[in-house]
């Protein structure tokens, strides 16, 4: 891969060892996908922040990184973590894990990140523009940048986004390449899709189906909300490894996926209201019976849920056995705050929390363990890392769960 003089100078340590650091990280991802050269990025977000997968190994390497001077070169955001920094007592998250998660923070802070704390930096943080080069880590905020901004970006793991974070620079490789953005499957949409639970639902069966590869999805209804695009791709993110794709008629890239594929035969699935009913069942582990748990805000809540959220919870009351969580960015929480959305919420009951996330937090410490979501990434993977049992619903099913703490009872 061919440095230029500057890029070598910081290779060899001449910029600091931080930097020489990351640099051997990303010369290393370069020469692994062959990649011709490293490209200069304008922002960077940071995920793998929890200290459920720090640990205290990764807290001290980002103590020591800080001691050697690392400093971010670009604009940095933060991705959400395990607790919520200002109510973690409030919520009974355990005090061990959210100082050690708190100290983790505060370290990328003191390297000039912006503690934003949000899965969905889009909403209120940096909003990259159609063509322009980032590395971010976190699954769902890749897959919306690359799809519904047509920005460029592959799937950064945490200390990948660091090292570019430190250097502004990424190797040229994979989504940054116009050539690899082109549709490699073609999704045709037959069901009636009307919900973000649906297009969490649809994104869930076509991550399962594609792996990693490029779907264009035909079919989906012109009252698409951005929302229901963020629910569709963090489905897509996590039960596959999506980063890119194109629906018709919607996403910037889409026509040019079109024109592409007459040159091409591709192969095509169609997906049925059957289909979409046999994901939707495949995504909860809790059948019936009695719920401790409801998490909705996976990724975080946008002003628009938030509403809708406190609409549904007029004149109730959430269920006394019963935990009611609204994952949420600060920035969208204060919005909600000054239309009365939070107030509302958590007058009957709920809370709306900032800067954590079910899954890479500890609420299972807590001893809940029946869960019910209208989060497709949630449902996926809270069964393995919070071990609990999951039903996948609608906001009007989470809602109702949580107030009458059960499911299907």
């Amino acid at each position: 891969m061919h440095l230029t003089q500057l890029q070598e100078e910081m290779l060899r340590g001449e910029h600091g060892e931080p930097v020489s650091e990351a640099m051997r990280i990303l010369t290393a991802i370069g020469d692994i996908n062959d990649a011709s050269r490293l490209i200069p990025v304008n922002s960077a977000h940071i995920a793998g922040l929890s200290y459920k997968s720090h640990g205290d190994a990764g807290l001290e390497y980002v103590e020591d990184l800080l001691r050697k001077g690392a400093r971010a070169k670009i604009y940095t955001s933060l991705n959400t973590f395990g607790v919520d920094v200002k109510r973690w007592q409030e919520l009974e998250l355990p005090q061990d894990f959210a100082s050690k998660q708190i100290q983790i923070g505060r370290c990328y802070e003191s390297m000039g990140c912006v503690p934003f704390y949000s899965c969905t930096p889009y909403y209120g943080s940096h909003l990259p523009l159609f063509g322009e080069h980032v590395a971010w880590a976190e699954s769902s905020a890749v897959v919306f940048v690359n799809s519904v901004l047509g920005a460029r970006c592959n799937r950064e793991g945490g200390p990948s986004a660091l090292a570019s974070a430190l250097t502004g620079l990424t190797p040229e490789y994979g989504l940054h390449l116009e050539e690899n953005r082109s549709a490699e499957f073609i999704i045709n949409v037959e069901a009636s899709i009307s919900s973000m639970h649906d297009f969490g639902a649809l994104g869930s069966h076509i991550g399962s189906i594609v792996g990693d590869k490029v779907p264009l999805v035909r079919g989906l209804p012109r009252s698409t909300s951005v929302e229901d695009l963020v629910a569709m791709g963090a489905g897509m993110a996590s039960a596959g490894s999506v980063a890119l794709f194109h629906a018709e008629g919607i996403t910037p890239e889409a026509n040019s996926a079109n024109s592409n594929i007459t040159h091409r035969s591709l192969e095509n699935i169609t997906i049925d209201s059957g289909t979409i009913s046999k994901a939707r069942e495949k995504l909860s582990s809790l059948n019936s019976g009695d719920v401790d748990y409801v998490a909705i805000g996976c990724p975080y809540a946008s002003v628009r849920q938030l509403r809708e959220i406190a609409s549904l919870l007029e004149d109730k009351r959430v269920h006394p056995n019963v935990r009611l969580w609204i994952h949420t960015s600060k920035s969208m929480r204060t919005i909600a705050e000054r239309i009365g959305c939070v107030k509302a919420i958590e007058k009957a009951g709920g809370y709306v929390t900032c800067d954590m996330c079910t899954i890479l937090g500890p609420p299972e410490a807590l001893g809940m363990k029946h869960a019910v979501t209208n989060s497709s990434k949630l449902a996926f993977y809270a069964p393995g890392s919070n071990h609990m049992k999951v039903a996948y619903g609608d906001l009007q099913a989470c809602i109702d769960a949580a107030v009458r703490g059960k499911w299907n009872d």
